[in-house]
Parts: C-alpha cells; sequence; structure tokens
C-alpha cells in the first residue's frame, strides 16, 4: 500500500476549487489501482503512458486537476492488446478488467481496471483503499492509426462515431433501434446477432475499425472514438521516449515531448479553467444514487437492507 500523510485526506482548496475529503480518499484509492497496473506493466515490459487530464495534471499540477476525479493512462494499440491478455491473470482479489470484451454491459471501447463491483465498507476494504468504499478505477485508452487520406479518415470516424451513438442511444430508444438495424448492417457491412447484446456488438466492431489502418504507414495516431470529433492528430514518435515525473505520492511515465501532445489535445493547456470531466463530478455521487435505490426497493419488498 502507498503511505500518505493524514493532512493529505483533508479537505482543501487548490487554485479555487474546494476538494472534499472524501475526494481525497477516492484519489488514494485510484492511486492505489494505479501502481497494480504499473507493477503488471513492469513486469511484461508493456509501456503506457499517461494521458488525457492525468497528463494534464501532471504537468500542470504535479497530481490530480483539483476538479478531476479519474485517471487516465493510454497505450499503443499493441501494447494494449498484450495488456488486455495478461493482465486478467494478475489481478487478484476484487481487481478486474472492464472492456467490450469482458462484460455485455460495458458501454465503452476503452478499457477500465477497478478495484471492486460494489461498495463495501468492509473494514478491510476501507484500509486497503484509504478509507475510500466506491468502486474506483483508471481509464486505458489505446491509440491506433489514422489513415493519411483525409477522405477515408472522414469516412472511418463517421462509421465508428454511428456505432457508439446508437449504443449510447439503445437504451432510452431500443425498439427504434432495432428498427433501424438493417439499414446500420448495410452501411457498415456487418451482421449482427438479434439472440445477443446489440451494444456489445457494436463495440466490439466500433473496435475493430479503429484498427484497420495499424498494419499501414501512417504515423497519425489517436484515441479515435473520443480524439476524431476534436480533429485531433498525435505523432507516433512522440511516444517513444518518456521520462517518469511526479503524480501526488506517485511517478507516472509521461512523453518526452508532452507539449506537442497537451498542446493538440487542450490548446493552451498551462491555463487552467475549472470544469468538470464528461462525467458528473463526483463520480461516487451515481453510486450512492443507485445503493440508496436499492435499500429503498428492499426496504419496499420486505427484505432486509444491507449489512455494512
Amino acid at each position: 500500500m502507498l503511505t500518505f500523510d493524514d493532512s493529505y485526506f483533508l479537505g482543501e482548496t487548490r487554485d479555487g476549487f474546494y476538494i472534499e475529503p472524501m475526494m481525497k480518499c477516492a484519489w488514494a484509492a485510484q492511486l492505489e489501482v494505479m501502481c497494480v497496473i504499473k507493477q503488471i506493466c513492469e513486469k511484461y515490459d508493456i509501456p503506457y503512458f499517461a494521458y488525457y487530464g492525468t497528463l494534464l495534471g501532471t504537468i500542470r499540477h504535479k497530481g490530480f486537476i483539483p476538479w478531476d476525479d479519474d485517471m487516465d493512462i493510454c497505450m499503443l494499440r499493441k501494447d494494449y492488446q498484450r495488456f488486455l491478455e495478461v493482465a486478467p491473470r494478475e489481478l487478484t482479489g476484487e481487481y478486474h478488467i472492464n472492456s467490450p470484451y469482458t462484460q455485455d454491459e460495458y458501454t465503452y471501447v476503452f478499457s477500465r481496471i477497478l478495484n471492486a463491483s460494489s461498495i463495501s465498507y468492509d473494514p478491510s476494504r476501507l484500509s486497503q483503499f484509504h478509507r475510500c468504499p466506491y468502486i474506483v478505477g483508471v481509464d486505458i485508452f489505446p491509440l491506433d492509426a489514422l489513415p493519411t487520406n483525409p477522405s477515408e479518415e472522414s469516412l472511418l470516424n463517421q462509421l465508428i462515431y454511428i456505432l457508439i451513438s446508437v449504443v449510447g442511444r439503445y437504451d432510452d430508444n431500443p425498439e427504434d433501434i432495432m428498427a433501424m438495424l438493417p439499414e446500420l448492417e448495410q452501411l457498415c457491412n456487418i451482421k449482427l446477432d438479434t439472440q445477443r447484446s446489440i451494444k456489445n456488438q457494436l463495440l466490439r466492431i466500433a473496435d475493430s475499425l479503429c484498427q484497420t489502418y495499424n498494419t499501414s504507414d501512417s504515423s497519425i495516431i489517436s484515441y479515435i472514438p473520443e480524439d476524431s470529433q476534436k480533429s485531433i492528430h498525435l505523432q507516433r514518435k512522440w511516444f517513444d521516449s518518456y521520462d517518469y515525473l511526479p503524480f501526488e505520492n506517485i511517478f507516472l511515465p509521461v512523453p518526452k515531448n508532452y507539449d506537442a501532445i497537451l498542446t493538440a489535445l487542450y490548446s493552451d493547456y498551462m491555463t487552467p479553467i475549472q470544469h468538470c470531466a464528461g462525467h458528473d463530478y463526483p463520480f461516487y455521487k451515481k453510486q450512492i444514487t443507485a445503493m440508496a435505490q436499492t435499500i429503498t426497493q428492499r426496504i419496499i419488498n420486505g427484505e432486509k437492507p444491507f449489512t455494512f
């Protein structure tokens, strides 16, 4: 386990933003997950890099961006595939991988390493994860090659965007989505099995499309499902070398050409813009709500609430 001064878990204001004590516990828990990933990558010589807000936080804050609540890393696709192959046999306890290939109901193309599957106030869990009872994890994004032909890139991006958009709309409009499946199959030259999870099949197809140009001589890479919507083009050579830089009380691998990467991702990245990530802050708010709904339903059904 990582060690922290007791003062680390106190609420504090950084850059004008108040960070509550529980978020500090969640940060510490995520750092524990990051260390597990680090151990696996070092054992199998798998390169990985701080990415998105974690890369920005490393450079600008030497740790978490005050208004951020998660950790992101990236890998080149070949390294990402190798990590997904070896990680399951290295993860212990409740640690596990969420990806389109491990969970039918998972709704992202990228993968996520999580410390647990449910909220727990068990003393051993609270001790291991610095008094954080919530499910925490680290997101891992695969970087794939983009075609050098702009028309081909546009077509690839559109197909992937359509597939992911359909997944996002499926739960709210399942009948409408099912009605448009023949058109979608024709557009993407695919055949879907209606007896299996449609969302999962679409995500797997999107992931396969992302890998289309990895055997080409293209030097441009990105996390296509997200970066393509912002026209983010990264040079593969920017990830050829890296340094370990401090992030809270650990060190993370950061490409030496981080300036070019962060400029491509955020333009004027050294100027803080206080906002939250693309999800509700704090992330554990949804977990608290879901737990409360479950407890309420158990009481309504005459069942005993959970014992914590």
